[in-house]
């Protein structure tokens, strides 16, 4: 992409009241969900979220994209993610959905403009404090991708959509767009909020102690699920209190802790040995993230 393909485009001045109402919906719903997780959990959830979106990719563009392409599209998004703000933080919010338009329709999903396009979308709702370290964008792209990429390819003609080297947006098909993007972000948000739900979080961890194979051949038993619980709502405790939350006397709790930490589910930072930290490797994660 050349530099003046990043350009910000004008905001349409045709965005209708129930998209602004959608964006201003969004902010109320990403607030909600961060107040549900604790600051460790959340960098866990945001670290497999940067692993799982390269495979969303894959599934978005039709191809694999190489760590090397990755990479580039993050220098890349970090270089040209700059939103024109406006005073009302959902039509910034709309602005970002334009840009992520602009993009494509100036340059095709192609050679790895799609992860780049994407990778900025994911900066701009990071600007602007609506959490996506906590839900995924691309996710909902991939279930979605066949309406994604009709959304960005319409029938209109090359004269229709041909402006000064550029393309010229039909209200319509903008407008279209940008609904679809918002009930995007709507789902995956919705999605990650009922996840995370205490009463979810709770059946989720429970039988996953119950029933997954790492948990029981490690040895933990199904009786310390709660002080897992704990430790992921809170993000982080006390090795004396998380012992407490298990039931067990302190030499069988210590052990069990030992478990947990051997199979990467809790650690123990170096500079606080007396403090246990949520860790959420993957296969963890798919037990509380099923789909």
């Amino acid at each position: 992409m050349t530099t003046d393909q990043w350009l910000m485009p004008p905001l349409a001045d045709s965005i209708t009241p129930s998209i602004l109402a959608r964006a201003d919906l969004l902010v109320t719903k990403t607030a909600y969900l961060a107040g549900m997780v604790a600051p460790e959990t959340a960098a866990c959830l945001s670290n497999l979220q940067m692993v799982s979106d390269a495979k969303y990719s894959g599934i978005i563009d039709g191809h694999h994209t190489e760590p090397g392409v990755l990479k580039n599209a993050l220098n890349s998004a970090n270089k040209y993610s700059t939103l024109r703000k406006t005073p009302e933080l959902r039509r910034c919010i709309v602005s970002a959905l334009a840009h992520h338009y602009h993009l494509l329709r100036t340059q095709p999903l192609q050679d790895g403009n799609g992860v780049v396009a994407r990778m900025i979308a994911h900066q701009h709702l990071a600007l602007l404090r609506l959490h996506p370290q906590l839900w995924s964008l691309s996710r909902g792209l991939a279930r979605r991708q066949e309406e994604y990429h009709a959304a960005l390819n319409t029938n209109e003609s090359t004269q229709d959509v041909q402006l000064a080297g550029g393309v010229q947006r039909s209200d319509k098909a903008f407008l279209g767009f940008i609904e679809f993007m918002l009930d995007v972000c709507h789902e995956e948000v919705d999605y990650m909020t009922a996840a995370l739900n205490r009463r979810k979080l709770r059946e989720s961890v429970t039988n996953a102690f119950n029933t997954n194979s790492r948990l029981t051949d490690a040895g933990i038993r199904a009786k310390i699920a709660p002080a897992l619980l704990a430790l992921l709502i809170q993000g982080a405790l006390p090795r004396s209190e998380f012992n407490t939350f298990t039931g067990l006397q302190s030499e069988a709790a210590s052990n069990q802790v030992g478990r947990l930490i051997n199979i990467g589910l809790v650690v123990s930072p170096p500079s606080d040995l007396l403090t246990l930290e949520v860790a959420l490797p993957d296969w963890f994660v798919r037990e509380l993230l099923p789909d």
